[in-house]
């Protein structure tokens, strides 16, 4: 296998906006972790921002730890009973905050002794904390993380906190998570870290969030990532693909892929999707007329005609086309006050549902309900998947793994073309 030196090498980012990673089934303890020490740091680390742009830090941690300034000089040691706070001063400043003993320092980093946890916001992490001043005068929390460990805070997350029935499953997800965080390293270097530990990348929970069964798959694939033609591929996944993925042009303005491609995720043997089990394989979301024009006269503002402040009544909604995976490619809304034509992964923020959430998929047909008068007085959206449809299904990876098939062979499905190389 091609090795990668992560320590050296860093990867351009793209200008895709990542979208929403289902959280399946996440449930985090109220307990620090019991498995014991995590795995022995690899080499490649990642800078996962915790608290961004906040007012204060609070640092503790589960054994002694020490908080050292940005040249290396102890400013504080403290025992597992006592917290931190970390708050910013003058600009370009932090001021740490012990008791009442405080100090100054341009830039601060906890670390914990033997097999300590540093609790960071009341939350438990491995590896050490790093806090940055903002130049808004407010703070960032990062952790400084081993991949690996990392990794174990969030493959519960995204693939679900499953069994080890799922193991296969949890391999091809640990490989994927692995692959997006090491592209994408540095993604994020204007705010002082690598990766949020939200959707907007991957959602990391740290050393709470880890559950054995899944840690088994993040270091049965220690170190493994997904290349093309010798590079680190862009990993995307989502929830639920309803049958079938999505080719990255289909769902954004991208240039295509040639292992983001459409693909055919149904059983041949039953002719049943692999992800048919989902509770987002099919669904149904309604709309009062009233509701959706207050939401599209939010969400299409910035398409309103000049002098128009509002879309003003709901006239009709026609889908024009459709992409090969059955997905909305384009489609005219019809008000009063114009006519606007929406389509790919951009229609699920536009349809927003009456709570506010992003809706499911942009794979769904839709129907208007109208008054004896032929005024819509509601729109009725039915549909399937969950999520932007491209690259590994997470819910279709399980169904493979319980139909037998092994992580090489879903993720060789879900990215074709691709092969396992190793990073040290």
């Amino acid at each position: 296998m091609k090795r990668y030196n992560a320590r050296r090498t860093r990867f351009a980012t793209s200008n895709v906006a990542v979208g929403v990673l289902a959280l399946l089934a996440a449930c985090t303890p109220a307990q620090p972790p019991t498995q014991g020490p995590g795995p022995e740091p690899a080499g490649t680390m990642v800078q996962v921002g915790l608290l961004v742009d906040t007012t204060q830090v609070e640092l503790g941690s589960s054994s002694d730890f020490q908080i050292v300034d940005s040249t290396g000089r102890v400013l504080h040691r403290l025992s597992a009973q006592e917290q931190a706070t970390i708050s910013s001063g003058a600009p370009g400043q932090l001021v740490v905050s012990v008791g009442g003993v405080r100090s100054t320092a341009s830039e601060i980093t906890a670390h914990a002794s033997g097999d300590g946890l540093l609790s960071i916001g009341g939350k438990p992490y491995r590896g050490s904390a790093l806090v940055r001043p903002r130049p808004n005068g407010r703070v960032t929390a990062i952790n400084l993380v081993d991949m690996e460990s990392y990794l174990l805070g969030v493959v519960p997350y995204e693939i679900g906190r499953v069994g080890p029935e799922l193991l296969e499953a949890s391999k091809a997800q640990a490989v994927a998570a692995r692959t997006y965080a090491f592209r994408y390293l540095g993604r994020r270097a204007n705010l002082g870290f690598d990766v949020f530990a939200t959707v907007a990348d991957q959602v990391y929970g740290g050393a709470a969030g880890e559950h054995p069964p899944v840690s088994e798959a993040v270091l049965a694939t220690a170190g493994e990532i997904l290349t093309y033609n010798g590079e680190p591929i862009e990993a995307f996944y989502h929830s639920t693909c309803a049958g079938q993925t999505a080719a990255i042009e289909e769902v954004w303005p991208e240039q295509p892929r040639p292992y983001l491609v459409s693909v055919v995720d149904v059983n041949p043997q039953t002719g049943i999707a692999f992800d048919s089990v989902s509770s987002r394989f099919r669904w149904t979301q309604r709309w009062s007329a009233d509701s959706l024009t207050t939401i599209l006269n939010r969400t299409l503002r910035d398409s309103l005609p000049v002098g128009v402040r509002d879309i003003g009544e709901l006239r009709d909604l026609q889908v024009l086309e459709r992409t090969a995976s059955n997905r909305i490619k384009r489609m005219r809304i019809t008000t009063s006050n114009g006519t606007f034509h929406v389509g790919g992964d951009r229609i699920r923020w536009i349809f927003l549902t009456p709570t506010g959430a992003i809706l499911n998929s942009s794979r769904f047909d839709v129907t208007t309900e109208r008054d004896p008068q032929g005024r819509v007085v509601a729109v009725v959206a039915s549909g399937g998947g969950w999520g932007h449809g491209i690259g590994m299904c997470q819910v279709g990876a399980m169904g493979r793994a319980r139909a037998g098939q092994d992580y090489r062979t879903i993720l060789r499905t879900y990215y074709p073309g691709t092969s396992i190389s190793m990073i040290n």
